[in-house]
Order: structure tokens, then C-alpha cells, then sequence
């Protein structure tokens, strides 16, 4: 099967209702609106790593996997968005993903997509937007996006970042 008609399966494969990923061995399904301390936990070492191949900061992938689906790694949005990092499967597909169910393949995919998307927009607000909404949405709407959603993602994951890296806020300037 052609990589495009692979990535389309995928696509409408995630896109259907019932997709559900199995959970793997040793993780637990946290509650919608919580996140897993015992899964980011299992996670860290592994997160660690594939920051430091990206040369991102490992608080900004917990944070970004706090914010998208709270460490739980069966995620699958209504949009079909699926995993720890809530990929796209379409975007999953430009850098090969196969099974976006395990939480190590969804992670690597996803932090090597993080840290393209902070090369190219050169601010953490904007690379997690266009994380969030697509990279589509931020040049239609000039790197504003107005979707609620979104901007509530940024703010969150924001708020994650400062926390994972032990700052309860952001510095203030001259203070």
C-alpha cells in the first residue's frame, strides 16, 4: 500500500467513533480532566530522551502531553486524534508513524513534531497553537487563532510548562 493511501486509511480509520487503542501493559486510563501522575511518572525517562534528541525541553513535552490528553495514552479525541500527545493521524504520517496506540511511537512522533513546529514559529505560544490547531489554521488566521479551544490549550499547556519546571508563574520582567 502507497504511503498516501496508507496515511488516508489512517485518517478514516481514527476518524470513526469506535476507534479505541487497547491499554498498554502498566498504564492507567486517567479520568477525563485529570492527569495521570503514575503514567507521566513511567514516562519521564522516555521523555527525557527524546527531548534531548530534539533538543527541547523535557518540561514543555510534559506539559504539552498534560494538556492534550492528561498522560493517558488511549486517548482518542472526537476529531480522531489519538494517544499521550493526541496526534493527527495524517500529521503522524509525515514522519511515519505506524501505530500511534503505543505510547513510546506517539511520543517520539510527537516531540519530533513539537520541536519542528518551535524551529519554525521561534515562540512557544505560537508552536503549541499551530500544535493544536494545525499549522493550516495559523497561516489562514496570521498566527491568531480565535478557536476557544486552542487559545484555552496554550494557556493550559503554558501553565503546565511553568509548573513541570518547578516556576508556579512566569518571571515578571524587572522583577
Amino acid at each position: 500500500m502507497g504511503r498516501l493511501a496508507g496515511c488516508l486509511l489512517l485518517v478514516s480509520l481514527a476518524a470513526e467513533a469506535n476507534l479505541q487503542c487497547p491499554v498498554p501493559a502498566g498504564y492507567e486510563v486517567p479520568p477525563p480532566g485529570t492527569v495521570s501522575a503514575a503514567n507521566r511518572k513511567r514516562l519521564t525517562p522516555a521523555i527525557a530522551r527524546a527531548a534531548e534528541r530534539r533538543r527541547i525541553e523535557p518540561a514543555l513535552v510534559h506539559a504539552v502531553i498534560a494538556a492534550e490528553s492528561g498522560f493517558n495514552p488511549v486517548a482518542v479525541s472526537g476529531d480522531g486524534a489519538v494517544g499521550l500527545m493526541q496526534l493527527m493521524p495524517v500529521t503522524a504520517g509525515d514522519y511515519g508513524a505506524v501505530d500511534l496506540c503505543d505510547p513510546i511511537a506517539n511520543l517520539d512522533i510527537g516531540t519530533e513534531h513539537l520541536a519542528r513546529l518551535l524551529r519554525q514559529y521561534r515562540n512557544i505560544s505560537h508552536a503549541l497553537a499551530a500544535y493544536n490547531a494545525g499549522e493550516g489554521t495559523m497561516a489562514r488566521q496570521r498566527r491568531r487563532v480565535t478557536y476557544e479551544e486552542t487559545r484555552r490549550f496554550v494557556v493550559r499547556a503554558i501553565k503546565y510548562y511553568w509548573q513541570y519546571k518547578g516556576t508556579p508563574s512566569p518571571p515578571v520582567a524587572g522583577g
